[in-house]
């Protein structure tokens, strides 16, 4: 497996990781808000929250 090769795994995997946990963490406060245990204004921080660590990984990763 050459440098490329593992690069290209590593950011692959990075980047996978990075979106299941920001579905796991939409899915959660979606589920919260719906039951009304999470207000509105909690979803759209977190919905924000979760883009930017979006982006972060994504920037390392690649």
């Amino acid at each position: 497996m050459t440098g490329d090769e593992l690069y290209l795994l590593i950011a692959g995997v990075g980047c996978a990781l990075a979106l299941l946990a920001a579905c796991w963490i939409l899915l959660s406060v979606y589920r919260g808000f719906v039951k009304n245990r999470v207000d509105g204004d909690v979803l759209s921080i977190v919905a924000w929250r979760t883009l930017l660590l979006i982006l972060l990984f994504f920037w390392v990763f690649l």
